[in-house]
């Protein structure tokens, strides 16, 4: 059945047998009983998590959307919808909330469907709209280029690095992201430069004198993985650049990208045992272009989620629609690049944050996380914003709050 509205549900608890406000392209929001009164020519992007989905049996329910649709990078989904654009019940009612998340939904919905010619007689089959963009982009799953390539490209693929932070009481710290514009980010990242898929191994018998083998590296033109030991990071900078740190779970990550290695080798000691050169640096096709956005557009949720979205599906693993191997789906050349590169630059503001005194939790996906005193934002927001990202549309708000609860009296 076609598609013809785009809606939002906020149930009342995580379990779709509850009720809930529901909203249909940003109209006035209505009650609902429970997940049977949504009807099935309307897509539904949901509050209810990947758990509560399986828990009530509506994975084979593909107008029903989870949480984590719309910004499947990040863990609470509408939550953080919400947050990113100041959409919080205690400044706005349920029903208020649901309305403009439903207009939101509506806006990316009707965007993507004209620029990646996404046909909605049928119902959007991916669980994220991150991987629908990726398969309209590349129809086909990106290959495997061989056993030991792509173990390599797998252990050099990292979504974020997870910084070592001090210790602190939990109830008197919270966490606060803050991010990149995110379509200027995104064009940034989608114009940077991605290997060919010809490789060639270079074993440590082949390679320079271990001593010169860095700068053998850095010097070549050709984009290098290359097999490291890291040791001896510099103690200032050691908690955020935390190597490896993020990586796939399980693992010990030996294999880095030009990209990381640049960064690495101005902060630790990085042996190098052996390389994978690529035949060449090329741009990404023109049919992957980020759609048209004027800077007022720019500005909008709608263009940010979709701008997200786009680079998002570009530094992944084949989705699974794709390829459902149990052992591994492929991580191409260019998906271990963009994450690389996101990192690199997320990395020079979260070392900024780092200086000033901030505790960087995390940093990756176009932001940083930072640990701040739970009734002291101005400090992180000053600096943050001084160093060029944005920070949650509440926070003015709660500093002048802070600030005069603490001038009382």
């Amino acid at each position: 059945m076609a598609i013809k509205r785009f809606g939002v549900v906020r149930f009342d608890s995580d379990d779709a047998n509850y009720g809930g406000w529901a909203s249909v392209d940003g109209q006035p929001g209505y009650r609902i009983g429970s997940v049977g009164s949504l009807d099935n020519d309307t897509l539904w992007y949901t509050n209810l998590t990947f758990q509560a989905m399986h828990q009530c049996n509506l994975t084979r329910m593909p107008f029903i959307k989870r949480t984590t649709y719309l910004n499947s990078w990040l863990q609470e989904g509408q939550a953080d919808v919400c947050r990113n654009w100041g959409l919080l019940r205690r400044n706005h009612t349920e029903q208020a909330i649901t309305e403009a998340l439903s207009q939101i939904f509506g806006n990316v919905m009707r965007h993507v469907a004209a620029h990646y010619d996404l046909d909605l007689r049928a119902v959007p089959m991916y669980d994220n709209l991150a991987d629908q963009i990726r398969a309209r982009l590349y129809p086909e799953k990106d290959p495997h280029l061989s056993p030991e390539v792509d173990a390599a490209l797998g252990a050099a693929h990292q979504y974020y690095t997870y910084c070592i932070t001090p210790r602190m009481p939990e109830e008197e710290y919270v966490e606060v992201r803050f991010s990149v514009p995110g379509v200027m980010y995104a064009r940034e990242i989608v114009d940077t430069i991605i290997p060919t898929d010809q490789v060639e191994y270079i074993s440590g018998a082949q390679l320079p004198p271990p001593e010169q083998r860095l700068q053998w590296v850095l010097e070549q033109a050709r984009p290098a993985m290359v097999q490291v030991t890291v040791s001896d990071v510099h103690p200032d900078v050691a908690s955020v650049v935390a190597f490896g740190n993020g990586a796939r779970g399980g693992s010990n990550r030996s294999w880095v990208t030009h990209p990381e290695l640049l960064l690495l080798a101005n902060y630790a000691d990085v042996q190098i045992h052996s390389a994978f050169l690529f035949s060449e640096y090329e741009r990404l096709p023109p049919h992957v272009g980020l759609p048209a956005f004027s800077r007022l557009q720019a500005m909008t949720p709608s263009a940010e989620l979709i701008a997200s979205n786009h680079w998002i599906g570009l530094s992944r693993e084949n989705p699974y629609r794709l390829e459902t191997q149990r052992d591994g789906r492929a991580h191409s050349p260019r998906a271990t690049w963009i994450t690389a590169y996101d990192r690199f630059l997320m990395f020079t503001h979260a070392l900024k944050l780092h200086r000033y005194g901030l505790a960087v939790k995390r940093f990756g996906a176009g932001a940083v996380t930072v640990i701040v005193p739970k009734h002291n934002y101005r400090d992180a927001y000053e600096l943050a914003t001084a160093s060029g990202l944005l920070a949650p549309p509440n926070i003015f708000n709660d500093i002048e709050i802070q600030e005069d609860l603490q001038s009382y009296g």
